[in-house]
């Protein structure tokens, strides 16, 4: 049994609570009690959003989980997601204008970090 390092735990948890973020938030979209908006756009471009978020949150979740299990195809998914993930925010930070920079400059420093780690680490998977 190998070791799992602490940060391949750290990029698999965080994976999984903006997975149930995700969900959580496209769920309540769907129940009519959505979030408010914090973009200035219309709500078309929003609604735009829902396939391919559920489609990373798929990603994170099987990512995660095989991180976890130091699996392959764990390290192949969550490359994938986060690069999705990274994508999404510069999308949104390319539609703001910089203007959301406080709440998404962590989120793109992580994407950017778990890339760069996950390709570090890529020896842990078999």
């Amino acid at each position: 049994m190998k070791k799992i390092p602490l940060g391949l735990i750290a990029v698999s948890v965080i994976m999984l609570f903006t997975a149930v973020a995700t969900d959580i938030f496209w769920l309540a979209k769907l129940a009519g009690r959505p979030f408010q908006e914090t973009m200035p756009v219309s709500s078309k471009v929003y609604d735009a959003f829902f396939l391919p978020d559920m489609l990373m949150s798929l990603f994170l979740y099987i990512g995660s989980i095989g991180l976890l299990k130091l699996r392959r195809w764990g390290w192949m998914f969550s490359l994938v997601a986060m690069g999705m993930w990274l994508f999404d925010s510069l999308l949104v930070l390319g539609i703001t204008r910089l203007s959301r920079l406080s709440i998404l400059g962590p989120s793109l420093l992580f994407a950017f970090f778990s890339i760069v780690y996950l390709l570090i680490k890529k020896d842990l998977f078999d």
